[in-house]
């Protein structure tokens, strides 16, 4: 029995024979399944690259050859075989083993990445400054099937392509999922890959007298086969589609790239959850992401209650209903549909939403497009991933008043995921930008008004944000949203809030509690400001508290309008300051960033 928490580096497996390895590697599973089972977090990737990892460490020798693992959230057995086992217990918690790879946890973590498709890109990098004299061994990119579609790796394929004389190995985890299936022309090629019967009968026939005598020959014949196919045409020698899940298989190809003198891709075909059912069985991305599990029944520990809806489904369901409504309505969704709460949009509405996978600004550029025509395209994001469409929202959107609603998921502090998943920079890269218009609601009933305020009673681009986390679906607006005016929740008194959001439910409930005399503004439009209500303040003491960067918040655009238009505000602004957010609870996080709202009613409502 292989004691995994003795494994302190990668060179501890290489004295290891085949049958060691593939006991590691059960082991290995076993060992991610129970603990993500406590901790949560991505389970699925995990479970299809054990193998993967296993061998790249067996073959290469990190840190010197550079494993450039892509998006990061794949890299548990890498974790473990560089010495992490240990730390499992704190996976994704406050101070703990990060979910993703990170440069300060160990020296096998040459590239860091919570998005997708940097991994090509980074290779040539790596690659530039080994050509310019830098000490660095083989270069490894290892990308999925969902990711190699982002335009990101395929500029990064181009570009290696066509330089002779640099070595890239590119290792396509072919799983046939990203978070969900895949879709598009690439996701096709591939299956047709797998499928071609004429690799089919020369796979069959070429073990019983070819690969005995010569492995080279069966690779020409595999070769012939797609001398034609996209990855040759770029520049590459490709190889697959392999078995993921055979090391010794596995260990000689990557042996044979490592002896190579020209870029290769290794196209290696994994299953998503391998080893445990529930996630091997899953066809729409459930087990992708995870809470704490049941490890027998696979069912979740911690659960929505009864009378609790997810914000992602309770925005999904009224979107849903607007769309029923309107034909003309399309929701464009990049590759996170489940994640979105859109399953059910998609089984009932299939011609009315388009995923078009990992590719956010085609997302954005497409939807600019259709606002051209008489359809009202709405774009279903992460707050972190609407980031990477920033041209677009700038050149596309804003710059022709585009129609376009854009609702904003997991919006502010999103908690385990980290620095590159928090939801807290959008309004600071869209308050800016010509005619947009920033809006969230309270609740569901407010964020619907607003929605279909976005889609039926305005012209232009117009964001809706709302967080990750559960909300009542009992809580109800006390009057209609007129677009532009914020809602006076507590009358206006010496000392104010200004915030948006659910929060605003917080402050009035504790408010109420304490019998506090402090009126509650809530801002449902960050942008546009209401200035009628502002000039209303005038005199007063104006708290403003957001669970985004300060820069380019609301607060920063209220502080420029009372200079601009001499409000006499006295303002206090509680925001993030300007830096990332690691991972931790949501709780444990908002405690440490001084916006625990309790804290900041005990504190700041003094003098």
């Amino acid at each position: 029995m292989i004691n995994i928490e003795q494994i302190t580096c990668p060179s501890d497996i290489k004295k290891m024979n085949i049958k060691e390895l593939e006991q590691l590697a059960g082991q290995v599973r076993q060992f991610i399944i129970e603990n993500v089972s406590k901790t949560g977090g991505h389970l699925s990737a995990n479970l299809g690259v054990v193998e993967l990892s296993i061998a790249l460490h067996y073959v290469f020798n990190s840190p010197h050859d550079k494993l450039i693992f892509d998006v990061g959230h794949q890299t548990y057995t890498h974790k473990i075989l560089t010495g992490r086992s240990a730390q499992f217990a704190t996976l994704r918690q406050k101070d703990g083993l990060s979910g993703f790879l990170k440069y300060s946890e160990s020296p096998h973590d040459v590239w860091e990445a919570g998005h997708a498709a940097t991994s090509i890109s980074a290779a040539a990098g790596f690659l530039e400054a080994k050509a310019k004299g830098e000490d660095i061994g083989e270069v490894i990119a290892i990308i999925g099937d969902g990711a190699i579609q982002n335009g990101l790796a395929l500029s990064g394929l181009n570009y290696l392509g066509s330089k002779k004389g640099q070595k890239a190995i590119i290792v396509l985890n072919d799983n046939e999922m990203s978070i969900s299936k895949n879709v598009g022309s690439l996701s096709k090629i591939f299956n047709r890959i797998r499928i071609k019967k004429s690799y089919q009968f020369f796979k069959k026939i070429t073990p019983k007298f070819v690969h005995r005598l010569f492995y080279d020959l069966k690779e020409g014949i595999k070769n012939f086969v797609y001398k034609n196919n996209f990855m040759n045409s770029l520049g590459f020698r490709y190889f697959g589609p392999i078995n993921g899940h055979n090391l010794r298989t596995l260990i000689r190809y990557f042996e044979y790239a490592k002896k190579s003198n020209q870029s290769i891709i290794i196209h290696v075909k994994t299953i998503k959850g391998m080893g445990y059912r529930f996630a091997e069985n899953d066809q729409i991305g459930a087990w992708h992401g995870i809470g704490p599990f049941d490890v027998a029944t696979g069912k979740q520990i911690q659960q929505t209650k009864a009378d609790k809806i997810s914000w992602s489904q309770g925005v999904g369901d009224i979107i849903l209903k607007q769309a029923q409504a309107n034909p003309q309505i399309t929701v464009i969704c990049p590759a996170m549909i489940l994640g979105s709460g859109l399953d059910n949009f998609a089984a009932r509405l299939p011609k009315q939403i388009i995923d078009v996978g990992i590719a956010e600004e085609l997302s954005v550029v497409m939807g600019a497009a259709m606002a051209r025509t008489n359809h009202i395209p709405v774009i279903a994001i992460y707050s972190t991933f609407l980031q990477r469409a920033y041209d677009a929202l700038n050149h596309d959107i804003a710059r022709t008043n585009a129609h376009v609603v854009f609702l904003v998921d997991r919006a502010g502090i999103v908690g385990a995921d980290g620095d590159t998943h928090q939801g807290t920079f959008d309004i600071a890269f869209l308050s800016h930008l010509p005619n947009f218009t920033i809006s969230m609601g309270r609740s569901l009933a407010e964020t619907a008004q607003l929605i279909d305020i976005a889609i039926n009673h305005f012209k232009g681009p117009f964001v809706i944000r709302y967080p990750r986390g559960d909300i009542k679906q009992s809580l109800e607006v006390p009057s209609p949203v007129v677009y532009g005016q914020w809602e006076i929740v507590k009358p206006i008194a010496d000392i104010n809030i200004i915030s948006y959001g659910p929060v605003i439910n917080k402050f009035a409930s504790i408010i109420e509690e304490e019998q506090l005399k402090v009126g509650i503004i809530n801002a449902r439009f960050i942008k546009p400001l209401d200035l009628e209500t502002l000039k209303a303040l005038s005199q007063t003491r104006v708290i403003i508290y957001e669970e985004v960067v300060l820069n380019g918040s609301l607060a920063s655009l209220i502080i420029e309008a009372n200079t601009l238009h001499a409000l006499e505000l006295k303002i206090q602004a509680i925001a993030i300051p300007n830096q990332f957010v690691s991972a931790g609870s949501v709780k444990s996080l908002k405690k440490d960033l001084g916006l625990d709202i309790r804290d900041i009613l005990k504190t700041h409502l003094r003098g």
